[in-house]
């Protein structure tokens, strides 16, 4: 079975930067520690500093979802809905394809 990548776009108010900024790295580098996270890069948009894209690379579908019932995710998403309008954030889901 073919890795799954996960891809974030994520866009905050100045305001909320920092805060969300410590829980997303405390999210990123517990996540690359799992067994089953081969990649999580967050990278800021050139033209807005608040404007981000997270690329994560998982085993499969069940080693993304043992993620998100971790509690340092769980706590970046606490944050993330506590913020309510002023995070916005999307994702998909896509699969590595390799011939």
């Amino acid at each position: 079975m073919a890795n799954l990548v996960n891809l974030v776009h994520v866009a905050c108010d100045p305001e909320v930067r920092e805060e969300l900024l410590e829980k997303l790295w405390t999210n990123v580098h517990n996540a690359r520690e799992e067994e089953h996270c081969y990649q999580f890069e967050v990278s800021v948009a050139g033209d807005d500093p608040n404007a981000f894209i997270f690329y994560e690379v998982y085993k499969d579908e069940a080693a993304l979802a043992w993620h998100k019932e971790q509690q340092y995710f769980l706590d970046y998403f606490a944050l993330v809905e506590k913020f309510g309008d002023k995070v916005n954030r999307s994702f998909k889901t896509y699969w590595v394809e390799d011939k």
